[in-house]
C-alpha cells in the first residue's frame, strides 16, 4: 500500500520540496566555505606572528651574544649573581633547616636584607638564573575553533 502511495506523494510534493532542500544545501555549503576561509585567514596569520616570533628571537640572541660576549659584562654577572645566589641559597636553606630540624630556630642566622635590596636581590636571582617563559597568547586558529 505505501509502495503505491509513495510514487504519488514525490510526484505531488516533490516540485514544492526540492527548491527547500536545495536551499538549505546551499547555505549548507555556503557557511562551509565561510568556515573554511575564516580558518585558512586564521592559520595563516598565525604563521606570521610565528615567523616574527621567531625573528624577534632570533635577534634577542643575537644582543644576548655580544653582550654577554664581553668580559666585563661577565665578571659583573658573576658577582652580582654569585653573591646573589649565595645569600638567596642560605636564605633557603636557613629557613628549611629550621622549619624541619631545628623546630623554628634559625640554624645560620641569615639576616634579612634591608628592604630596598631584598626585592633587588630576588629580580637578579630570576634575570640572571630563572628562563623567561614564552607566552604569544592565543593563537588565531584556538580562536577560531572555539568561537561559538
Amino acid at each position: 500500500m505505501i509502495a503505491l502511495i509513495l510514487p504519488l506523494l514525490n510526484s505531488l510534493l516533490g516540485n514544492i520540496i526540492t527548491p527547500f532542500v536545495n536551499a538549505w544545501v546551499s547555505y549548507k555549503t555556503e557557511a562551509m566555505k565561510t568556515g573554511e576561509a575564516g580558518f585558512e585567514v586564521a592559520a595563516k596569520t598565525d604563521a606570521q606572528v610565528m615567523t616574527q616570533a621567531l625573528a624577534s628571537d632570533v635577534q634577542m640572541a643575537q644582543i644576548k651574544a655580544q653582550t654577554f660576549g664581553q668580559p666585563v659584562v661577565r665578571f659583573m654577572m658573576w658577582v652580582a649573581g654569585g653573591t646573589s645566589a649565595v645569600y638567596f641559597a642560605s636564605v633557603i636553606l636557613d629557613t628549611l633547616l629550621a622549619s624541619h630540624v631545628f623546630f623554628g630556630h634559625p640554624l645560620l642566622g641569615v639576616p634579612k636584607l634591608p628592604p630596598p635590596f631584598d626585592n633587588q636581590v630576588w629580580m637578579i636571582i630570576q634575570s640572571v638564573f630563572l628562563i623567561q617563559a614564552v607566552h604569544v597568547g592565543t593563537s588565531n586558529v584556538t580562536q577560531w575553533l572555539n568561537r561559538k
